[in-house]
This record gives C-alpha cells, sequence and structure tokens, in this order.
C-alpha cells in the first residue's frame, strides 16, 4: 500500500509539472474547404444529387459526340473543335434551363400556398395545422417539401422546421413567407393574415413583371441564336449543295480563317447573352 501511495502520489507531481511548464499551442480549427465552381453550379441549379464527375464525364462524352457528327459531316478540324467546345457546355445549359423553369412553377405554386395560408388563418386555424393542411391539400410542386415541414413541426419544433424547409426550396419568395411565419411565431400572429394577404400581393405582382421581363428577354435571346447560326447554316446548306466551293477552308490558311470567324460568332453571341441577362433574385434569408 505505501508503494502504491508514493508511485500514485509521484504522477501527480509529475502531472502538475508537466502541466505547469508545457506550452500547449492552440488548436487551428479546420476551415471548411471551399467548393469547387463546379460543385457551387450544380447546387444553385438545383442538382445536388448530381456529382462533379458525373457532369465532368457527361460533358465530354456531350462534347466528342457532337464533334465526332460534326467532323463526319463537314471534315473540317477547327469546326469539330467548335462542336466539342459546344457539346461541353450543353449539359450546364440544359441543368440551368430545368433549374429556371422549376422556379417559375415553384414561385407561381408558392403564391397559391399563401393565399391557401391566409384563408385558413383567418378561419381560425392555427399556423401549423394550416401548414399540415397544405402538405396534404396544397401545390403538388411543393407537396413534398410541406410535408417534410408538417413532420418536422412535430419533431423539432416551429423555427428549426421552417429554417429546414427554407433551405429545402431555397427560393427567396419562401424566404419571405418563411420571415413572415417566424416574426408570428415570434411576437404573437394576430396579424398574420394581413401580412400573408400583402405578402401574397406583393409575390403575384413580382412573378408578373418577371414573367413580362423573360417573355422580352427570351425574343432578345431567340434574336441571338439566329444571329449566331445563321452563317453556320449557311455553310451547311453550301457544302451540302455544292462541296468544292468551300474547299478553301480544308487548307491551314482557310482553317484559321474559319477559326476567327467562329470565335467572333461566339464573342458576339455572348456580348448579346449578356447584354439581355436579367439581375439574379438574391436571398431574404441566409
Amino acid at each position: 500500500m505505501p508503494l502504491i501511495l508514493t508511485f500514485t502520489f509521484a504522477a501527480g507531481l509529475l502531472l502538475v509539472f508537466l502541466s505547469a511548464t508545457t506550452r500547449w499551442a492552440p488548436t487551428r480549427e479546420e476551415q471548411p474547404s471551399r467548393s469547387s465552381p463546379l460543385r457551387t453550379f450544380l447546387d444553385r441549379n438545383g442538382a445536388s444529387h448530381v456529382s462533379v464527375r458525373d457532369l465532368i464525364l457527361i460533358s465530354a462524352a456531350t462534347g466528342m459526340a457532337l464533334a465526332l457528327a460534326t467532323q463526319l459531316a463537314l471534315g473540317w478540324p477547327m469546326v469539330g473543335i467548335a462542336a466539342f467546345l459546344l457539346g461541353l457546355t450543353l449539359p450546364a445549359w440544359y441543368l440551368s434551363n430545368r433549374h429556371q423553369r422549376d422556379r417559375t412553377a415553384v414561385q407561381a405554386a408558392l403564391a397559391d400556398a399563401v393565399d391557401s395560408l391566409r384563408s385558413a388563418v383567418r378561419s381560425g386555424m392555427s399556423v401549423e395545422e394550416a401548414l399540415a393542411s397544405l402538405a396534404r391539400n396544397g401545390p403538388e410542386v411543393l407537396r413534398p417539401a410541406l410535408t417534410d415541414l408538417a413532420r418536422d413541426l412535430r419533431v423539432s419544433g416551429f423555427e428549426e422546421a421552417v429554417r429546414r424547409t427554407r433551405e429545402r426550396i431555397a427560393d427567396p419568395v419562401f424566404d419571405m413567407v418563411a420571415a413572415a411565419l417566424l416574426m408570428s411565431h415570434r411576437v404573437g400572429g394576430r396579424n398574420l393574415s394581413t401580412v400573408l394577404e400583402a405578402l401574397s400581393r406583393s409575390v403575384r405582382q413580382t412573378l408578373q413583371v418577371e414573367h413580362e421581363l423573360r417573355a422580352h428577354q427570351a425574343k432578345n435571346v431567340l434574336s441571338a441564336r439566329i444571329i449566331a447560326a445563321l452563317p453556320l447554316a449557311l455553310i451547311l446548306i453550301i457544302r451540302g449543295l455544292n462541296p468544292t466551293y468551300l474547299d478553301v477552308f480544308s487548307s491551314a490558311t482557310g482553317q484559321a480563317i474559319l477559326a476567327l470567324c467562329l470565335l467572333s460568332v461566339a464573342i458576339g453571341y455572348a456580348g448579346m447573352l449578356r447584354a439581355t441577362r436579367l439581375p439574379g433574385e438574391e436571398r431574404v434569408l441566409q
């Protein structure tokens, strides 16, 4: 027993000595790794389930297929390279356009959902009951997110459930709805129906203005596409009618001239698209 006590006392003294003399370096918190631009693009366009590797492989396959078809049709390497570069952008273009269509549908459904929520609150239902009713009878495109919201209301509480749903939908319009719901939950919901009515009116007016702007934008984009495609269409037509007429482009000098022409068309098309681009909507809550 005295031997055990002696060793215990010695170990205690050693620990005290080490703690007093050893300089501990502060632990550096790991910085969150920055997402790659492709990962950011996929997340922003509602394709979080698609990996960066899959996007690269699909883009490469699309570019190679389009380049092969162009090379077989024309036999010009420079046009084949341009077709390959164009094919690389086609999957990203598809994802971006699909996300824009989905976002427009979600925002229109949110306007209807706000109207239904306002009517339910005015009829005497609580906000939780009104949200649960929307999960069953609301717009089809919102039912999965609203079903998850109704489940989270029972498990995680009101504020956490609304926060999770805001992250799932990730739309500026729902950010405003979430802000109204959270404020009502914190300070009381006596004026919630009035707030929802004003919000619904604002959302519908915003959607109407955006629809008109996108209609004008579609005309300008169509004009840009026609202007960019017209020279290529003329080359294909002439090549099909009289193949020998364009033999000048088969030489090295002709390929260089063709490359400059394609570059000027691409720069002009990109400039027209940039001039007609609408400002993106910023998230209200982050």
